[in-house]
């Protein structure tokens, strides 16, 4: 690319990413299309075209609001699902959910915690590394009409001593999550955290220089250039500085040049907002190198949508791939670090940089949604996007937009364990559904198992609750949702029988739930599990495929 985008690069893209500037000012104007999406998915081939008011849409948005696709759960799930949601409801992890593991790490010892995490948080979003329980996740979800989508939950700088150590480590984990993926089936992909491979204080400081008016002088030739081997000789950085960058970028090398092999798209996640900038700046050398031929994106990109400036950045962010000429992906996210973004703000006296309600974190990501349908839908695109939601009204919005772009350059993702009404849904109409799934051990997957908690915990506040980035009224903002959802009088019949005769009582105060559905279990406009299934209308004849449900071995 000449000198023209390089100096577009500079001026529109990574400036504007690292600046500080007042968040207070800026109020979105748009309609709420829903609340939180976390985690991802990747385009498959095949796709199924959808619109406003079409067969499809009708089909889908039918299947979601009755829970038609529900029938396929078996005992197992539905029984942890429950006992997620009741341990969820435990007050002391709702306060700290990271603290409450490792203490009951030390409390339990190690045999007994893997046990009960293997049962309940760990067994209901986490898969072990083993082939075998990987390959059996992936055949029970393909049954049905979903994918896998491997998540290695690693971030952060690891134990204190262990240096690069800690990293090769690291890097040697998402080699092995490269292969399970590509053994999973057609259409692999995987999630990666950059500081799972360079270290977060680089990233830091990196982020940091991007934001000075002279810039970093790094755009994605230069950085491209040190993926290649070239080393890093940033006169900004130490020599142990660069010598650690030049280790990162041959590690994330080693790891796309894999899955490229292997044909497993790797979706980059984002982060910590003071993180983005070096992570976008990391992943734009990337998909520089293996984004050009083709015309689907191998490299993608995360945008959250609860930060105030991710609109703005998207914009610059699509101008500039159209004009390198490369295959661009993009998954659209809401954000899963709200907690840590207010308390860091909060303990640096500074604006915190997410929406301040929910309302305008809907707001944000309907923009985002219609600025990529939009992008996606311009002659000779090469955009594919990824809506990772696990609303369904931000999900029907994007179906109705399927029209507008070529088939199967949109798909939908939820993580494992939550959103089954809405994946089950989507997958059961044809569209290409992701489940993102933990790789790893209980140990190495705390950090997620912990957002994973506080996200479901929110779901079990009532009116005043805390509310959760994932909720349907709660989202990138403290601001309490709206009232519960009601439950009805009878037991919907399309309910498997096993579930109605369960001799459980609904909890005291009714789960604040994502448009009347306990995410997990997927209940949706689930009544008291207590009342008689006698009163329930006679089964309207809904016929639903019979799937023989295992639990999944954690190994």
């Amino acid at each position: 690319m000449g000198q023209g985008v390089t100096k577009g690069w500079r001026g529109s893209l990574w400036r504007s990413m690292g600046q500080r500037r007042s968040m207070g000012q800026e109020r979105p104007e748009g309609k709420s299309v829903g609340q939180e999406g976390s985690v991802g998915g990747s385009v498959g081939q095949q796709g199924s075209e959808g619109g406003e008011g079409s067969p499809l849409q009708q089909q889908v948005e039918v299947m979601v609001r009755e829970g038609r696709a529900l029938a396929v759960l078996g005992w197992w799930e539905l029984l942890r699902g429950l006992l997620v949601f009741a341990l969820c409801s435990h007050p002391r992890l709702q306060q700290d959910p990271e603290a409450f593991l490792r203490a009951s790490r030390r409390v339990l010892g190690a045999h007994l915690w893997r046990a009960l995490l293997s049962v309940s948080l760990w067994g209901q979003f986490a898969v072990g590394r083993s082939p075998a329980a990987v390959q059996e996740l992936g055949q029970r979800l393909r049954a049905r009409g979903l994918r896998p989508l491997l998540a290695l939950p690693i971030e952060g700088e690891g134990p204190d001593g262990e240096g690069e150590a800690w990293f090769e480590q690291n890097c040697g984990a998402a080699l092995q999550c490269v292969g399970l993926a590509a053994a999973s089936g057609p259409e692999p992909a995987m999630q990666l955290k950059i500081t799972a491979l360079v270290s977060q204080r680089l990233c830091e400081k990196i982020s940091l220089r991007l934001a000075e008016p002279e810039e970093a002088g790094l755009n994605p030739e230069q950085v491209a250039a040190m993926l290649g081997g070239q080393v890093p000789g940033l006169t900004w950085l130490s020599p142990e500085e660069n010598e650690h960058l030049g280790r990162g970028l041959r590690r994330l090398e080693r790891l796309a040049q894999a899955a490229v092999a292997q044909a497993v798209q790797v979706l980059v996640d984002a982060e910590m907002s003071h993180l983005n900038p070096a992570l976008t700046c990391l992943t734009w050398g990337l998909m520089w190198r293996h984004n050009r031929d083709g015309p689907r994106a191998r490299v993608w990109h995360t945008w959250q949508a609860y930060l105030r400036d991710t609109e703005r950045h998207l914009r610059a962010h699509l101008a500039q791939v159209g004009g390198a000429g490369l295959s661009c992906g993009v998954k659209l996210v809401r954000g899963a670090y709200l907690a840590q973004e207010q308390g860091r703000a909060r303990a640096r006296g500074c604006p915190a940089p997410t929406w301040d309600t929910p309302e305008q974190t809907s707001a944000s990501f309907e923009r985002c949604l219609r600025l990529l349908l939009g992008a996606g839908a311009r002659p000779r695109s090469r955009l594919s996007l990824m809506v990772a939601t696990h609303n369904e009204e931000s999900a029907l919005a994007a179906l109705r937009g399927l029209s507008r772009v070529p088939p199967g350059s949109v798909c939908f993702g939820q993580l494992q364990g939550m959103g089954e009404h809405l994946s089950l849904a989507l997958g059961a109409g044809g569209l290409p559904v992701y489940k993102s799934v933990a790789l790893g051990p209980p140990e190495v997957t705390i950090p997620y198992l912990a957002r994973r908690a506080a996200e479901t915990a929110g779901r079990w506040a009532g009116p005043g609750g805390s509310g959760s980035c994932c909720g349907r009224s709660s989202g990138a903002g403290s601001a309490p949702g709206p009232e519960s959802p009601k439950f009805p009088k009878k037991i919907p019949e399309f309910l498997p029988q096993k579930l109605k005769k369960l001799p459980l009582k609904t909890p005291k105060a009714c789960p604040y739930m994502e448009g009347g559905v306990v995410v997990g279990v997927a209940l949706v406009e689930a009544p008291p599990l207590g009342l008689n299934p006698r009163n329930s209308p006679k089964n309207p004849g809904i016929s639903t495929p019979k799937i023989k449900n295992n639990a999944i071995k954690n190994t």
